[in-house]
């Protein structure tokens, strides 16, 4: 059962390695197979939409954030029309990949665009993670980008449905964790609860 009613819900995967077709990516299409009909499902790699570096303008004097150029105000606007925001990232260095940082990074630039609305837009949504790392048995190494994404969820008053997360280095690897694939066909489609994220 889904959280919300399959003929309405769009899911955003929002696919964050530097590499094509990683572990990460692989188990989010797994899991994505698993939606119900309906679902409108989109796949973006960040990579491709974020190449104006982000500035924190916040207190530069006489400085304020423009409106971004239309390649990341159509990305603000993709964000904004998704239910569910998917953050497909492998583990780097205990934490996201810069651009899955570089992305919500944006989002500080967004929240001062009083025309976006965008904190106000965001409420309610629903935000999750899929990952893989290199480690055969500790998912400790995940928990700094975890604590991150529920910290994130809270300040933006989103749910937060939590993290499905597969074991893998090289390309194809996590193919071979059952316990991440059986995770995978229940991960999206299980109920998310109904109030946001506590910050």
């Amino acid at each position: 059962m889904s959280s919300t009613p399959s003929t309405s819900r769009s899911v955003l995967f929002l696919l964050s390695s530097s590499r094509v077709g990683g572990n990460a990516e692989q188990l989010a299409r797994r899991a994505a197979e698993a939606l119900p009909s309906g679902t409108a499902v989109e796949w973006l790699r960040l990579e491709e939409h974020l190449r104006e570096p982000f500035r924190d303008l916040r207190h530069a004097p006489g400085s304020s954030y423009p409106k971004p150029v239309p390649e990341l105000l159509a990305l603000a606007e993709r964000t904004l029309a998704a239910d569910e925001l998917v953050i497909v990232s492998p583990i780097y260095w205990y934490h996201l990949s810069s651009t899955a940082q570089h992305y919500f990074e944006h989002w500080s630039w967004w929240l001062r665009l009083p025309e976006l609305r965008f904190r106000e837009r965001m409420q309610g949504k629903v935000l999750s993670l899929v990952t893989a790392h290199s480690s055969e048995e500790d998912d400790g190494v995940a928990q700094p980008p975890i604590q991150s994404l529920q910290l994130t969820a809270g300040y933006m008053s989103l749910r937060w449905r939590g993290a499905l997360i597969g074991h893998g280095s090289a390309p194809g690897q996590v193919l071979t964790d059952t316990r991440a694939l059986e995770a995978a066909r229940e991960f999206l489609v299980r109920p998310v609860a109904a109030e946001p994220q506590a910050a």
